[in-house]
This record gives structure tokens, sequence and C-alpha cells, in this order.
């Protein structure tokens, strides 16, 4: 497992967080403090089915729901403008999603600060051992994302109480 700060400026910590590749997450030593966990791709659809979403599109990949991405997001002044910010239902949820953007490659290139915030889950694809479930959501769409890339990916995490 490992961390990184976007464009390695300690000044996004204190903004952001630190993003972390999904084998952190993963790791037995747990990233997250005693009595937390990172959520499960289940815990991410419990939560979106209770701030609107259907159960049939949650259990989908890819673009889902109308507005959940706006209810799931945070903290208006750091997004860039666009839909996800202009949505009546932003930050409903008090999630507060941050665009902390993400480090999609080992070469240290960061991407998408306040355009598009990451989320990891902790469940690894069914068929895939490198990939883990993550959720994304971009300033120009009010749905929220959920896909399966590779563990070596630098995104953002919530921890969740047990």
């Amino acid at each position: 497992g490992a961390y990184a700060v976007y464009n390695n400026d300690l000044f996004n910590v204190e903004i952001y967080g630190n993003l972390y590749n999904a084998y952190a997450v993963d790791d037995d030593r747990g990233i997250c403090a005693l009595g937390w966990h990172v959520p499960s791709d289940e815990e991410f659809m419990e939560l979106e089915m209770f701030i609107g979403m259907s159960e049939e599109e949650a259990n989908s990949f890819g673009e889902r729901g109308t507005n959940e991405g706006s209810k799931l997001a945070g903290n208006a002044d750091l997004w860039l403008d666009g839909d996800l910010i202009n949505n009546s239902e932003f930050g409903m949820s008090e999630f507060a999603m941050l665009p902390a953007g993400m480090c999609p490659h080992s070469d240290g290139v960061y991407t998408n600060q306040r355009i598009t915030a990451y989320y990891w889950s902790s469940s690894e694809h069914e068929t895939n051992e490198y990939q883990n479930f993550y959720r994304n959501v971009t300033k120009d769409l009010t749905s929220v994302s959920r896909y399966t890339p590779y563990k070596a990916m630098g995104c953002s995490i919530r921890c969740l109480a047990d």
C-alpha cells in the first residue's frame, strides 16, 4: 500500500487529504482508526439507495442515478463550476466528497483536482484481483459513477464507523 499528496504539495493535504492506492485500503494493518473501516461496495450502494438511487441503478456500472452525485459532494467552493454544484440537492447527504483528483499512474502524474472526486471502496472486483470498486463524481454531471479501476491508482478514502 502507498499514499501520495497531490502534486507533492503539502497544502493539498490540509484541504483534500492524501490519495491512496487500493493496496493501502486492502492492507491487513488497516488504514482507518480502530473502530472504523473503508466502506464496501455494498455499503456505498446502501448509501446511494438511501439518498434516492434505485436498486437497479445502484447495482449497475458506469454513470448512474440522477442527482446522487450532487447529494454526495460537498464544499462548493472547492469545485470548479458545473452542473454538480449548481444542482439544488448539492451537499444534501453531508457525505461531502471533495474534488481531490487522482494519481492515475505510477509515474506520479496527478489529474482532475477541483474537477472530480474519486473514492475507493474496500471491495475487490470479483474476477480481477488487481481492481477495486470505487465511486466518482465530476463537476459536469449530477450522477455518481461506479467503476473498477486498477488498484495502483491514487484516490481518496472515507472511513466509516463499524
